[in-house]
């Protein structure tokens, strides 16, 4: 895909990317933003052709679709619960001009993952734990909301078609269903690429 020089500079580097964002935004940077090199990764991994189909589960601003959008042509849908989060990603994708993303704001509960090819996860719903690494305070949080998510995405990945592609960053679900196999991980571990077998 091609780039202005504008995109290229802003997708070289973190700090570079986190200038686009609002302060109170950029505050949540170092913990709650994919890095980008985590994120190059992660989506060279899932955007294997350019008929792929991929979705980030609770995606923030979209840092990690734009990320995969500038270098892939592949489709990239971020799903994020937090309206104002959606606005300012979408005000990014729209100055940088990067293609094949949409950022919608709603609940992974309510769409079907089984049309996408590959999911990109960073452990979203573990503010539902840990109060103190909430985002915000805009959206309910709890220990059982935490459950009910955590329960629904693994239902969907059983569901999902042999040989979708799942990428998993700082993981606190406690286990992958069984049918999909771990084939890399990267950065200490953190990252793990996985693909559904059966």
């Amino acid at each position: 895909m091609y780039l202005t020089g504008e995109a290229r500079h802003y997708l070289s580097s973190d700090a570079a990317f986190d200038s686009l964002l609002p302060v109170h935004i950029r505050q949540l940077s170092g913990i709650h933003w994919t890095p980008l090199n985590v994120a190059f990764t992660a989506a060279q991994f899932l955007a294997r052709d350019p008929d792929a189909r991929i979705i980030d589960v609770g995606a923030g601003i979209g840092k990690f679709c734009i990320a995969g959008s500038s270098m892939s042509k592949a489709t990239f849908t971020g799903i994020e619960q937090r309206k104002n989060f959606v606005t300012i990603g979408n005000k990014v994708i729209k100055k940088l001009g990067i293609e094949g993303i949409e950022l919608i704001h709603g609940n992974f509960m309510d769409i079907d993952l089984s049309s996408f090819t590959g999911i990109y996860f960073y452990n979203s719903f573990h503010e539902n734990l840990v109060f103190s690494d909430a985002l915000d305070n805009k959206v309910e949080m709890s220990g059982e909301l935490y459950e009910r998510y955590s329960s629904h995405l693994i239902g969907q990945l059983n569901a999902m078609k042999v040989g979708t592609r799942l990428a998993t960053f700082w993981l606190s679900i406690t286990e992958i269903p069984g049918c999909y196999k771990l084939v890399e991980s990267h950065f200490n571990g953190l990252l793990k690429l996985w693909v559904k077998e059966y």
